[in-house]
């Protein structure tokens, strides 16, 4: 169960774009879950998840030696996270 319903929108954004959950981590660091997606982010995708839930914040890490690059939105209020590969 999601307890963010802007990342619940986000993510029916992004699967009815044709992506998919890879798998979800429970407490990781600062936030509760982390929804992590099988295909990057598109432009389309991320535009539309901006202009229709402007509560998430967007973050972009590059590779680190323990960490692949990635990207996605994050709900402050709620800390559940959507990521996708870089």
């Amino acid at each position: 169960m999601i307890s963010s319903p802007s990342i619940s929108h986000a993510l029916v954004i992004a699967v009815s774009a044709g992506n998919r959950v890879k798998e979800v981590s429970d407490s990781w660091s600062k936030v509760e879950m982390v929804i992590h997606m099988s295909d990057v982010l598109t432009s389309d995708v991320r535009r539309t998840i901006e202009k229709e839930e402007p509560s998430l914040r967007y973050w972009s890490i590059e590779e680190e030696p323990d960490n692949p690059a990635s990207e996605g939105f994050i709900c402050d209020e709620y800390h559940v996270e959507l990521s996708f590969p870089k």
